[in-house]
């Protein structure tokens, strides 16, 4: 009887210490889709007249700093971008980012201005979704000479685990 208890003792010790060790699940599937959701229902509202090319266009996980080797606790989040090249018109990338501010705000998107640089102007977007907060990165640029007329859009997952992404 004696062998028994401790058996059920040291498994319910393993039980509780291992337990407390293992890393919360990875989100970065569900957020893969969600994150790829995003960015396709921000770009379709440019109006297609002013698109003169998709340029660049990827989706990927990111994974934060690690202590060493990788592990499947390290953060990770997940990251989906897509740049346009707009035509060649006065104010063409202005009005891209009319349209695509626009839904935003009427999403719920709340909108603060993250940077300007050499005539390039960055706007994002937050919004709490079921999973967390999200983020959007809005790029364009006021026309003017010599500066290409263009829109980028990131999307930024909220941060999950690495869980076994490699």
């Amino acid at each position: 009887m004696r062998r028994l208890i401790a058996a059920v003792v040291v498994t319910a010790l393993a039980l509780t210490l291992g337990g407390c060790s293992m890393p919360a699940e990875s989100r970065l599937d569900d957020f893969h889709a969600e994150a790829d959701r995003l960015l396709a229902d921000t770009v379709a509202v440019v109006p297609e007249d002013l698109i003169a090319q998709r340029a660049f266009s990827e989706s990927e996980p990111r994974f934060g700093p690690t202590e060493g080797a990788a592990a499947p606790g390290d953060p990770a989040w997940w990251q989906a971008r897509e740049d346009l090249n707009l035509i060649a018109e006065t104010d063409a990338s202005a009005s891209a980012f009319d349209a695509v501010s626009g839904y935003l705000s009427q999403e719920g998107w709340s909108q603060s201005r993250v940077r300007e640089v050499d005539g390039w102007v960055t706007e994002g977007f937050r919004k709490e979704l079921d999973s967390g907060e999200w983020y959007i990165e809005v790029t364009w640029v006021p026309s003017a000479p010599g500066l290409a007329e263009i829109l980028g859009v990131l999307v930024v997952s909220p941060q999950t685990v690495r869980g076994d992404a490699g």
